[in-house]
């Protein structure tokens, strides 16, 4: 039984793992691209152990590795260009790392290229249609990079260098079914996910009423490998 706390905070890691988990059993090779340095955020940790318990392997990639909270295989590659051979797993998935793609058709072929048939990509990240996120886009764009730090620091407590450039290029419920379905895949299950609270603690009361204009702030999509 999957230790879930069930509360809102958590509600966005807690409906990403379980999609996951949908996808896992001792046979399964797992592909957590972009892997940074643990699969969820932190306070679950036994949510997170439970999920690499369940299967049979696990392997960490990322362009900068240094070192992750429980996978200990890690590999240095890029999602362009995967340093893995044809139908070498049975699940990719991608937490938090779609929005920073130049090209992100490119690195949904090389995800198919690495699927087993059958096999499942799971792909968490922000909703576009978000007025936070639309935020950021825009002021990646105006801003000094320095600037947009400071303020994504200020909202998640993210170091600086554990932020990179966004491009948002397939950020979108409608852009990310189409590039999953070009590259061969069929979707499996895509929703969004509810924003449970303000970016900004200071900026609360005027985020608001913006959060009822655009509830979601993050997208969940599992798209599947034909037999």
């Amino acid at each position: 039984m999957k230790p879930l706390t069930g509360a809102t905070w958590a509600a966005q890691s807690e409906s990403y793992a379980n999609l996951i988990a949908e996808h896992l059993s001792p046979k399964s090779r797992w592909l957590d691209s972009g892997c940074g340095g643990r699969i969820l955020e932190e306070d679950l940790d036994r949510l997170e152990d439970w999920l690499i318990q369940q299967c049979g392997i696990v392997v960490g990639m990322d362009i900068r590795l240094t070192g992750h909270r429980n996978i200990p295989l890690l590999v240095c590659g890029s999602l362009y260009a995967l340093p893995f051979a044809d139908k070498s797993f049975d699940l990719v998935t991608c937490n938090v790392v779609m929005e920073h793609l130049d090209e992100p058709r490119r690195a949904v072929a090389e995800i198919a290229r690495v699927l087993a048939p059958g096999g499942a990509v799971v792909i968490n990240t922000p909703n576009l249609l978000n007025y936070g996120v639309m935020a950021n886009a825009v002021l990646s764009k105006l801003l000094p990079e320095q600037w947009r730090l400071r303020l994504v620091h200020s909202s998640d407590g993210r170091e600086t260098g554990d932020i990179f450039p966004v491009r948002y290029r397939a950020n979108t419920l409608r852009q990310l079914i189409s590039l999953l379905s070009t590259s061969g895949l069929k979707i499996h299950n895509a929703f969004t996910l509810p924003q449970q609270r303000p970016f900004f603690h200071r900026t609360a009361r005027l985020e608001k009423p913006l959060m009822k204009l655009t509830p979601s702030s993050k997208l969940l999509v599992c798209a599947h490998k034909q037999d």
